[in-house]
């Protein structure tokens, strides 16, 4: 240590009898002590900082949220049964959920994005692996689809390239660019049935209102392959009837959805999200569709989750996180 060397330094000076009467050569190992003493001085504050940083990294490790947790949830939504239909529908799903936050794999953690993972991260793009649910409908419940097929539950899967393109001052504010290709499955009870493919860029915005408060912005106009189109839109010649005539769905524009939510958080351990969406969608390419009912559609939804139980362990942050 180089306190160590400048004591060492001092007390050769004082025992060592063999420099005395040599003023040069003490004059000499005086300055070599008092250099090393110096040096030791500045260090030790730097020492002290290391330290300080350290108890710092514990904290902000001890501060990270959990690993897993189990929250008891419910979610409830009232909006139109399928996308342009003027029959609206009430959904309501309570449920335990646990949640998980992996590196690269997030399950729960978002009540609109219920999972993620992330593929890749680099300075303000990042790649994603994209999830969507979609309830089901009973169609005799819906004036357009008597006599014909329910909507089952609809699960889309695909990925996600984002782009924060700027930041505001205001309210810690961040724009987003996303791209979104999401393949569709429906399900019959346990029974998959591919249903195509949806292309979606959204336009996104996030606003820190509070510590305890956030809002989002949402713009996604969606495009769609003939066989998506198909699952709302098309009338098979089998359930044809004189009022409702058979039809062919077509590859192209499906809608523009406008959605804004509020986030609030009333303790580590409740939470609630208010939220409404504005669905639109004149000049769709399958507006001449029988089961093409309303041009501007409207949901409200809300979920409160509660946090009952947390792991020990705390989960890694992602790169992009604190930013």
């Amino acid at each position: 240590m180089p306190l160590d060397r400048s004591v060492h330094a001092l007390r050769t000076l004082s025992t060592d009898h063999r420099w005395c009467g040599q003023p040069g050569d003490i004059l000499a190992h005086m300055i070599v002590a008092i250099r090393t003493l110096g040096l030791a001085v500045l260090l030790m504050p730097g020492m002290g900082n290391i330290a300080i940083a350290n108890e710092l990294a514990g904290e902000a490790t001890s501060d990270a949220d959990a690993l897993w947790e189990l929250r008891i949830a419910a979610f409830g939504r009232y909006g139109p049964a399928y996308p342009a239909s003027e029959e609206n529908q009430a959904n309501f799903v309570p449920l335990p959920i646990p949640v998980y936050r992996g590196r690269f794999l997030r399950l729960f953690e978002d009540s609109e994005n219920p999972i993620r993972g992330r593929v890749f991260q680099r300075d303000r793009i990042k790649l994603d692996l994209d999830f969507d649910l979609t309830f089901p409908s009973d169609s005799d419940d819906i004036d357009a689809r008597t006599g014909m097929p329910d909507l089952d539950l609809l699960v889309e899967v695909g990925p996600e390239l984002e782009l924060e393109f700027a930041r505001q001052d205001l309210y810690t504010g961040r724009w987003y660019l996303a791209l979104q290709a999401r393949l569709a499955t429906s399900f019959d009870g346990l029974d998959p049935t591919y249903r195509g493919i949806s292309f979606s860029t959204e336009l996104r915005y996030i606003a820190q209102l509070t510590s305890r408060d956030e809002a989002k912005l949402r713009i996604t106009p969606t495009f769609a392959t003939g066989k998506y189109m198909d699952y709302y839109y098309r009338v098979a010649p089998e359930f044809a009837t004189p009022s409702r005539a058979a039809y062919e769905a077509k590859p192209g524009y499906l809608g523009t959805d406008i959605t804004v939510n509020w986030t609030r958080n009333f303790s580590k351990n409740l939470s609630t999200v208010i939220g409404a969406r504005l669905g639109l969608y004149s000049g769709a390419r399958n507006d001449d569709s029988p089961l093409f009912t309303e041009d501007v559609t409207s949901t409200v939804y809300g979920a409160i989750m509660y946090k009952f139980w947390e792991s020990k362990r705390r989960a890694v942050p992602r790169p992009d996180e604190g930013d």
